[in-house]
């Protein structure tokens, strides 16, 4: 069986590499790309069978980035990952005082925002492309202190402090995106992206389709529609798969309702994992 190509917002040891490392471990070939957009391009386009890609954290909610690429490329997410998020304080000197600067990427920055505001006041918040560009960034400067994971530190930086993050628990949900259709397994999750006329009570009649038909909404999070002001896409997660016969009815009654509606992906749910 040939070995898939797996792309991943790189470079190597950040959170989407050991997402990646942790679903595949050697069953694929890795390839990284420069920004999450990338990776999931890759997967539409060929140039890789699936991407993995964060698509919520617990804290910060979901990944922007993601699911503005969901809903313009096509792709189908057919597994996830729960991750649980341990990060670290990464420096070349244990000594507080003489970081002057924390980089990271912006959501690990927004989970770990407190800690910082209490115990590194007064250093400047610097926003990097991805906790490994920070981690390298650490290396060439002593004044630089980058949050990041255990597999960062790696690279030859000391670990200041341990488990900075705000909020026991702290999980960021990755998916695996690309052309496969998971079939339905009984545990199911199923994740679709819908509109409704810009008019009164659109999105209550949407809701009571899906509480008429016993389905749990497990999530839902708008998002902007480019090129129409003022109007919005609800991305939605639910309990079941697309073939159920409850979920199949509803996604049939929401389309003849005139909704806009795309199924994302049915796949199975995960169990929490930590690094």
């Amino acid at each position: 069986m040939p070995v898939p190509r797996v792309a991943y917002m790189g470079p190597a040891r950040s959170f989407s590499h050991a997402a990646a490392l942790k679903l595949f471990e050697d069953r694929a070939t890795l390839i990284e790309a420069r920004t999450i957009p990338d990776a999931i391009e890759a997967a539409a386009n060929g140039d890789a069978e699936l991407a993995v890609v964060p698509i919520e954290n617990s804290t910060e909610g979901g990944v922007n980035a993601t699911l503005d690429a969901l809903f313009e490329l096509d792709v189908t997410i057919s597994a996830e990952l729960v991750l649980e998020i341990e990060l670290c304080l990464l420096a070349r000197s244990t000594n507080l005082d003489q970081i002057e600067r924390v980089s990271s990427h912006p959501q690990p920055l927004g989970q770990c925002k407190h800690w910082l505001r209490k115990h590194l006041p007064q250093a400047e918040i610097v926003v990097a492309p991805s906790t490994t560009a920070a981690a390298h960034a650490a290396l060439k400067d002593p004044r630089i202190a980058a949050v990041g994971s255990r597999l960062a530190a790696e690279l030859g930086l000391l670990i200041v402090r341990e488990r900075i993050q705000d909020h026991a628990g702290n999980a960021t949900r990755f998916v695996v995106l690309g052309k496969r259709v998971s079939p339905s397994t009984g545990h199911d999750k199923t994740t679709l992206v819908f509109s409704t006329p810009h008019e009164r009570g659109a999105l209550r009649r949407v809701l009571e389709v899906f509480d008429d038909e016993g389905l749990n909404l497990t999530r839902i999070e708008s998002r902007p529609l480019r090129g129409q002001l003022w109007e919005y896409a609800f991305f939605t997660d639910l309990e079941g798969h697309q073939q159920d016969p409850a979920v199949a009815r509803a996604l049939d009654r929401l389309r003849t309702s005139g909704a806009m509606v795309r199924v994302l992906g049915s796949y199975p749910r995960a169990a929490a994992s930590s690094l």
